[in-house]
Formats: C-alpha cells, sequence, structure tokens
C-alpha cells in the first residue's frame, strides 16, 4: 500500500488518540452521573441502543504509516433484511479501488446467518460466511474467501480464512465476545485473535474495545507475534474510531486507522 508523505508516526498518533478515548470516556462517566443524581429515569431504551436500528451510515476513514496515508469513505444502506454498500478507496500515490458490496442479515431463533459479497472495480472479489449459534451465550463460526486479486489491503484479517469464536450478550446493548479469524489458503500460519468488550457508558454514549494479537509468516518469511489496539466511541447519530494495527497485513508496517461518521 502506497502513500504520501506524513510526519508524524503511529506511536505519536496512537497517544493522542488514547488521550481522546480517556477525555471522552470520562466526560460521558460524568454526564451520566449528573443525570442520575438529577433523578432522571432512563427509557427502556436509550438513543444509543436505538442508533443501532438506523438504516444508514456514512463512514470516513484515513490510514496512516509512518511517511504514507490514504483515505476511504464507505455508504451503507439497510434495504429491509439486505445491507449493501459503495465505498471508494483513494491513494494519492498509487492505484485507488471503488468496491461494492452486500449482506443478508437471516436472524431465526437462535441462529444469525450473514453471508457477504463485495466487488472491487480491479475485478476483485470476496466472499464470506458469518453466524452466530445460540442466544445469550453463542458459538462463532465464519468462512472467507477471495478470488486473490487485491482490495488495495482493505483486508485486515486473513481473507482466505476460517473464524471460529464465542460470544455472551450481557444485555441490549452490552457484549463480550472473541475470535480468532485464521488463514487456511495460503500456508501463511497468519491469524488474528480479537477480544471485543461493548458497554454503553449512558443513555447517549456507548463504547467497544477490540484488543488484538496476531502470529503467523509475514510477506518476507519473518513470523511475526505482535499486539494492537482499537476503540469504537458510539453516539445516537455520530461515531468516531481509531486503530492501532502493528505489522500490518503482515507486512513491516504499523497501520494507525483513524475513522468518523454520521447514521441516519
Amino acid at each position: 500500500m502506497s502513500m504520501a508523505s506524513h510526519s508524524m508516526g503511529p506511536k505519536f498518533l496512537l497517544a493522542v488518540f488514547v488521550l481522546i478515548s480517556i477525555g471522552s470516556f470520562a466526560a460521558a462517566q460524568e454526564a451520566g452521573a449528573q443525570k442520575k443524581d438529577a433523578g432522571a429515569q432512563e427509557p427502556q431504551q436509550s438513543p444509543v441502543e436505538q442508533a443501532d436500528q438506523k438504516k444508514s451510515k456514512l463512514t470516513f476513514s484515513l490510514y496512516l504509516l509512518n511517511d504514507d496515508q490514504n483515505y476511504d469513505v464507505n455508504l451503507r444502506h439497510q434495504f429491509g433484511q439486505v445491507v449493501a454498500w459503495l465505498a471508494f478507496f483513494h491513494d494519492p500515490k498509487g492505484e485507488s479501488l471503488a468496491r461494492v458490496g452486500a449482506e443478508y442479515d437471516y436472524q431465526h431463533k437462535w441462529l444469525l446467518l450473514i453471508p457477504t459479497f463485495e466487488a472491487g472495480m480491479n475485478g476483485a472479489l470476496a466472499g464470506s460466511l458469518y453466524a452466530e449459534l445460540g442466544n445469550q451465550n453463542y458459538a462463532i463460526l465464519g468462512y472467507s474467501q477471495t478470488n486473490l486479486k487485491p482490495f488495495n489491503d482493505l483486508f485486515f484479517d486473513p481473507s482466505e480464512s476460517v473464524q471460529i469464536g464465542a460470544g455472551r450478550k450481557i444485555n441490549g446493548y452490552d457484549r463480550i465476545y472473541g475470535f480468532t479469524i485464521f488463514d487456511v489458503r495460503l500456508h501463511t500460519h497468519q491469524q488474528n485473535t480479537h477480544v471485543l468488550w461493548r458497554h454503553r457508558l449512558n443513555r447517549d454514549n456507548g463504547i467497544t474495545l477490540d484488543l488484538l494479537y496476531k502470529s503467523g509468516r509475514g510477506d518476507d518469511g519473518r513470523h511475526i507475534h505482535a499486539s494492537g489496539v482499537g476503540i469504537y466511541y458510539d453516539r445516537p447519530t455520530w461515531f468516531w474510531k481509531a486503530y492501532y494495527d502493528p505489522f500490518v497485513n503482515f507486512s513491516r508496517q504499523a497501520m494507525l486507522r483513524l475513522g468518523a461518521g454520521v447514521k441516519f
């Protein structure tokens, strides 16, 4: 992934977004405490929970390396049980890529089944099948495959892969879950393990923390062991997110991904 010059390294920017996260977390907790002190009664479903029902989402993302940067914009809309998206990735120094995709969300009692298909304007094709089996406690299973043409490295987990995991739903918003995605086609022994905690701070604020551990053979044949971290901050009509990913796509570079968007 080739990009334009940028003077601030990922470690500096990581420190910035951690400080912002701590400040946002503290502000949200203080706001929640003030509302409780005032005797405010929360509705059965809070505004941040209702935001999950919004049909559209527009996301702007910036991908930063030590001396490079790329841009991505993604518009998603839900048509009944089908979610479709149109996206554009821009590389100022290399190839750019428009892509379209769709998924079908099937829910029946204890079974959630989501087949997904995506196509890039360069002829790249990708398909996946994701499943959750269970109610409060559930198993996670998934499979994904491409036609081996690049999506400009937009898959940050192995894309020729099987996914296995488990989770627990604590309430309508909160949940904790984890999974491992590992290569089953290219014999790289690459695997990414994620542990995520989604938590409603108060009626207007939610947060998701994502801890990452990766291992496997990189592009140069070296075996990689590394850890990363991500945060997603949720509001009723907007959100922001940031992710520090060392050895991104099992290359020698670390990446900081920043994003923000609106829900409507």
